[in-house]
């Protein structure tokens, strides 16, 4: 029987590679689709998260020369996550070639809302009296 040995590289290249292989715009929004003379190409920010990590351990053995270690055992893991988020259309036809965005309202009104939060708590805190 062959031992293989364990590093934390190989876990790292092999979720690489599983991210890789699952992380792409067509498997979210789909493929690019034509409508009359008009192509449109799904466009989107992919983001990647991961990390990985390995040890080992070791105990004190009693031996012939007095005290030592051995390996007692090690292990590891790993974890990741990908986030596509979708930026906008790549309009093509024949005359021209535009970038229609996609606005996400629902993050522009939170963002309004919480600045605006944020000042009236300030300004009912240093209201000059």
């Amino acid at each position: 029987m062959q031992e293989s040995t364990w590093t934390g590289q190989n876990t790292l290249s092999e979720m690489l590679e599983r991210i890789r292989a699952t992380a792409r715009i067509e498997l979210v929004y789909g493929k690019e689709r034509k409508i009359g003379d008009k192509t449109l190409i799904p466009i989107a920010a992919v983001a990647f998260t991961f990390g990985a990590g390995a040890g080992g351990g070791t105990a004190p053995v009693i031996d012939d020369d007095g005290v030592g270690e051995a390996p007692v055992g090690g292990g590891g893991g790993g974890g990741g996550s990908v986030r596509v988020l979708p930026v906008g259309v790549l309009e093509v036809d024949a005359d021209e070639t535009r970038m229609v965005p996609i606005l996400d309202w629902t993050r522009i009104i939170t963002t309004g809302l919480t600045v605006f939060g944020i000042w009236m708590v300030f300004r009912t805190i240093f209201r000059r009296r």
